[in-house]
């Protein structure tokens, strides 16, 4: 029975995903893009009213429950208002760094179903017409987004139907290499939202049964704190699958898939993190796993754990550079990923070779 990943398939997976818009809290594309998914191998996805969707999976013992999640939203922005001429006044949803979006391509995605291109600009935008254009801190109140019609004052906007809390997403502006190498925004966390498809996908094709009952999750709102806030009663342990960080403190690069024992909160679960640890020292290729104290950073699972929900949290995944800008990390870290994801759902089984 197969064991193997296809890398291949894992980075089109994840191709695939990060061109559908959703910004925190717009489900609008990405609810019907997953049912549809799943449902390629038999699964029927269902959604709470946060539109957190799930897929259970029974396991060899139906007395026990786990979640894996990992969360469907991106960064993304509102709008707030209008400037004089026509552009758009914007607010960060989920912790842009505007300084990485300047110049990007945008979609505004109108209250009334309409979809309007956009481009982010700073105000004072260029070199050749403003002196201090490089002085000027890229913040909330120096840019803006500009549509990309014959747009001169506000009443041209709101003619092509945008209005205040219309949400932006930002274009992914993919790329994958030769060597496994891939750049683009939202492998935070579209990457894991792919390894843990083609987890279920794997179930499927080699007949493999979890442990114990298995609950997918997919939320909606992890940027902004509260996605994995809401966890089904019979869950008891709530292992979030998102990104890991490389740069000073952090023992990993772009091949590498990291445990979380702590973030800005504080740390997981003491014995389910260890587990991970376990788990990935049979699963994981030597050199290619790692465990983090991670700053300015938490998951669902921490969000799940500090809310009062009665479960134990962990937290997974790949190393990715240049987090929540144009992001980069390699397949490998991918592979890595959904190795350790199907260690822990299968029991810590080691992966065959």
């Amino acid at each position: 029975m197969s064991n193997t990943i296809d890398a291949a398939y894992l980075t089109d997976l994840f191709h695939e995903l990060v061109e559908v818009d959703s910004p925190v809290g717009f489900y609008t594309d990405i609810e019907p893009y997953m049912a549809s998914k799943v449902a390629e191998w038999g699964y029927e996805m269902y959604w709470d009213r946060k539109h957190t969707g799930y897929v259970r999976v029974p396991g060899r013992d139906r007395s026990r429950c786990v979640c894996v999640g990992a969360h469907l939203d991106t960064i993304g922005l509102v709008v707030r208002g209008f400037n004089d001429d026509g552009t758009l006044r914007v607010r960060q949803v989920g912790g842009i760094n505007y300084h990485s979006i300047e110049g990007s391509s945008c979609r505004i995605h109108c209250r009334d179903g309409r979809v309007v291109n956009g481009q982010v600009i700073c105000n004072k935008h260029s070199v050749h017409v403003f002196e201090d254009c490089r002085q000027v801190p890229r913040d909330e109140n120096n840019m803006s987004v500009s549509i990309v019609a014959d747009v001169k004052n506000p009443a041209d906007a709101r003619a092509l139907g945008v209005t205040e809390g219309a949400l932006i997403s930002i274009d992914p502006e993919y790329e994958a290499f030769d060597n496994g190498y891939i750049i683009s925004r939202h492998i935070d966390d579209k990457a894991c939202v792919a390894v843990l498809l083609d987890v279920l996908k794997w179930l499927k094709e080699s007949g493999e049964v979890p442990a114990c009952d298995t609950l997918f999750a997919f939320p909606i709102y992890e940027e902004i704190g509260h996605g994995g806030a809401y966890v089904p009663e019979e869950v008891s342990e709530y292992v979030a699958l998102d990104i890991t960080l490389i740069g000073p403190d952090y023992d990993a690069d772009e091949h590498s898939v990291g445990i979380a024992a702590s973030d800005h909160h504080g740390p997981y679960d003491w014995d389910l993190t260890n587990k991970l640890i376990a788990a990935a020292g049979e699963a994981c290729d030597k050199d290619k796993w790692n465990v983090q104290v991670c700053f300015h950073f938490s998951t669902d699972a921490m969000a799940a754990y500090v809310l009062g929900s009665n479960i134990y949290a962990a937290a997974f995944g790949p190393a990715c550079l240049n987090t929540h800008g144009r992001e980069r990390c390699h397949v490998d870290a991918l592979v890595e990923t959904e190795k350790l994801c199907r260690a822990y759902i299968m029991g810590g089984a080691k992966e065959e070779a």
